[in-house]
């Protein structure tokens, strides 16, 4: 056994000394805590001794007293709440702008419709017309006021999304400069810790957390430093250097902005997925891609369905010049956006196709050329995939990407190809495209404050039918009229275009001669020959077909295209898509040789009928509800319900998240500051101790200083 009392041979002077040099430096720790009780980002001290074998205090050790598991759970926390304050913030807005009463596109589109409405019901009322067109501008106007609203806050979003980027750029470079510091500092002096270059590191690392999603570790070397990763593993401070977030544009749309790590002085560059990012950044894209970019899409939909779906409609009417009618509204058309390395000089255009407003979707479309074939005119093979807002592809059901590949299509300036979700595509840069190049076409994104409504006249509101269907006065049955309709009105007298309908654009419809085959002419009369057999004629009585055995009147004249007999329905009639255009549905019992005329609605200025079809429209389900098409679908009423209700339940659901976060972060900062911070009544006390030790030690200092004086005046 060591006798310890024989090692000790300090003698009394040296140890009042370390005692009095121990408690000063303690009383210097307990005020440095006390002058920072509130410094933000300020951990508090501890000064720790160990007792010398010879006697008296040794060497002292001043340490910040943290746990790191407290700190960690602060930083994930901190993250957590970031990310959903920013989205829920971003995410109000745009909520708001969707609920508030006085932006409602619903109460603009009732109005628009009772307007139609109001118009059918007097049909010769100009005044009525001009009304019409008046709420056809307000709901325009209307949409295009809440697109122009969210086009400014995709420029906003970009900005700030700049500023935070530029912010974790200089955050990172400053906690590797900070660790850097660090390892100086602590290299110099192992047993003073360098507490208040540390709080700034770890403040820059707090803050660095509230932007993204991070984890630390501690340098393997015991150097001091700390090593910064994104929680996908992707590292931004190294023990040799530092990576810098920056964004960059998007190959194609320049306005969606991407994110990529770059390594400072190294050729490595990484994507990144934005929303995984958390933290600010993480929120701001999520709201982006969750909210921003889908309402914009949807609301573009809407505005582009409803306008297609009237101008079809209007095109199928009679206007009250007794012409056939005409585009209420204009539709513009979108350019392809270029993907890096096409080829230089080329590019696409798109547009709306006509009658196909019920395939519009909300999804992006993806054009990538397979082949260019030179010629006279020259034709592309391409593929067209549709994509969400985030550039991933659009699924079907079964969870496989939707894309349709199309062979032979003209490359030449005026001419459309039509693909699929009711877009059509001019390939107008000819036999100069590549096989690879691809092209971004975006029909919904910025088009909705891009329609107009072209239409001035109010004469050319088409509320009347082209078609009159008259039953002969000697008729002897009791058969009548159920319907007529009208789904096609193309004029083409040439017949080059296979959407070609009856109508001469004349007032009348093709007569002996005129129509195709120049054989005989459109349909123009019904005649009845037995209670179950009738023939077509056309406007000279001649005989198109007979049609036998059927006791259904429905569709009389799809039912002669496709039973007509002796002679069969003219092959000419058939080549084309819809041809005449027109059919009527009669009920009852017929006698032989009752008959019905089909003839150009000369005259029908009080006629509504197609009038009360472009009213009906807003009730009917006529809207995608999915870009995948496999859904139900919807009206649309029903379609801006959705989008409403879309945004409020996802604002509801971020405010949720978010006081949940705010709780998680209080607790996990109250800890952290139960450990890591100053305490006012703590410090005190240790105030009125290291006083009292500083004051025995310097007592003993002068019984030291006493006994020396003793023994010197007694050696004299």
């Amino acid at each position: 056994m060591i006798n310890n009392t024989s090692m000790r041979t300090a003698d009394l002077l040296s140890i009042a000394r370390s005692g009095v040099d121990a408690s000063n430096q303690l009383l210097t720790t307990a005020g440095h805590n006390i002058a920072n009780v509130n410094t933000e980002g300020y951990v508090r001290e501890r000064t720790s001794f160990v007792a010398q074998l010879t006697g008296g205090v040794g060497q002292g050790t001043t340490e910040r007293i943290i746990n790191v598991f407290a700190q960690n759970q602060l930083r994930r926390d901190t993250t957590l709440e970031s990310h959903y304050q920013e989205y829920w913030d971003k995410t109000a807005v745009v909520d708001n702008l969707f609920a508030s009463e006085a932006n409602s596109i619903s109460s603009s589109m009732s109005r628009f419709f009772a307007s139609i409405q109001t118009a059918s019901d007097d049909p010769t009322s100009i005044a009525a017309r001009q009304l019409l067109l008046g709420e056809a501008n307000s709901m325009i106007g209307q949409i295009g006021t809440m697109a122009g609203f969210l086009r400014q806050k995709e420029q906003e979003l970009n900005l700030e999304i700049q500023s935070n980027i530029d912010r974790v750029n200089s955050l990172v470079k400053s906690i590797a400069e900070l660790n850097d510091a660090v390892r100086v500092n602590q290299a110099n002096n192992r047993h003073v810790e360098p507490g208040s270059l540390k709080n700034e590191r770890d403040k820059a690392i707090l803050e660095l957390a509230s932007l993204m999603s991070i984890e630390t570790r501690v340098s393997a070397n015991d150097d001091g430093a700390v090593l910064v990763n994104l929680t996908s593993g992707e590292s931004l401070v190294l023990q040799d250097g530092s990576f810098n977030l920056f964004t960059i544009n998007n190959s194609a749309d320049l306005n969606y902005k991407s994110l990529q790590l770059n390594s400072n002085g190294k050729p490595t560059t990484l994507n990144l997925k934005e929303t995984n990012m958390g933290g600010t950044i993480g929120g701001l894209y999520r709201y982006r891609d969750e909210v921003l970019e889908s309402s914009r899409r949807e609301l573009g939909q809407l505005a582009l369905a409803v306008s297609e779906t009237m101008n079809t409609q209007n095109r199928l009417g009679m206007d009250f010049d007794q012409q056939l009618g005409t585009d209420i509204f204009t539709l513009p058309e979108f350019t392809g956006l270029n993907y890096k390395g096409n080829s230089v000089g080329t590019e696409i255009t798109g547009r709306i196709a006509q009658g196909q407003a019920s395939q519009i979707t909300s999804a992006d479309y993806q054009v990538t050329f397979d082949a260019v074939t030179a010629g006279a005119p020259p034709t592309v093979n391409v593929t067209v995939a549709m994509l969400n807002p985030d550039g991933s592809p659009v699924k079907d059901v079964n969870g496989v990407a939707i894309s349709q590949s199309y062979t032979g299509l003209t490359a030449q300036n005026g001419v459309f190809n039509q693909v699929m979700g009711g877009i059509e595509i001019e390939f107008n840069s000819g036999a100069s495209y590549a096989v690879g190049d691809q092209f971004l076409l975006q029909p919904t994104k910025n088009t909705a404050d891009k329609i107009v409504v072209s239409m001035t006249r109010p004469e050319d509101i088409a509320l009347a039918s082209p078609i009159r269907v008259e039953a002969n006065i000697a008729n002897l049955g009791d058969v009548e009229l159920v319907s007529s309709k009208v789904p096609n009105t193309l004029v083409d007298n040439t017949f080059l275009n296979s959407a070609a309908s009856a109508f001469n654009g004349a007032g009348g419809i093709h007569g002996p001669g005129a129509a195709p085959g120049g054989g005989v002419g459109a349909p123009a009369q019904i005649l009845f020959t037995d209670v179950d057999e009738y023939q077509v004629l056309d406007s000279a009585g001649n005989l198109i077909t007979t049609v036998s055995g059927t006791t259904d009147f429905t569709n009389m004249l799809a039912q002669a295209a496709v039973s007509g007999a002796a002679p069969p329905w003219p092959a000419a009639f058939s080549a084309l898509d819809n041809y005449p255009g027109y059919d009527i549905s009669l009920q009852g019992v017929p006698k032989a040789g009752d008959s019905f005329s089909i003839s150009y609605n000369t005259d029908g200025l009080n006629d509504n009928r197609n009038g009360l079809l472009m009213a009906d429209l807003q009730n009917i389900d006529s809207m995608q509800l999915n870009n995948s098409g496999s859904g139900n679908r919807v009206s649309f009423h029903e379609a801006y319900a959705n989008i409403v209700s879309d945004i409020g339940q996802k604002s509801a659901s971020a405010d949720i998240s978010l006081k949940a976060a705010q709780a998680l972060k209080s607790q996990s900062k109250d800890w952290f500051e139960s450990i890591s911070g100053v305490s006012l009544d703590e410090e005190a006390a240790n105030l009125v101790r290291y006083q009292q030790s500083y004051s025995a030690a310097a007592r003993l200092l002068g019984t030291a200083q006493d006994l020396f004086n003793t023994i010197l005046g007694i050696v004299r």
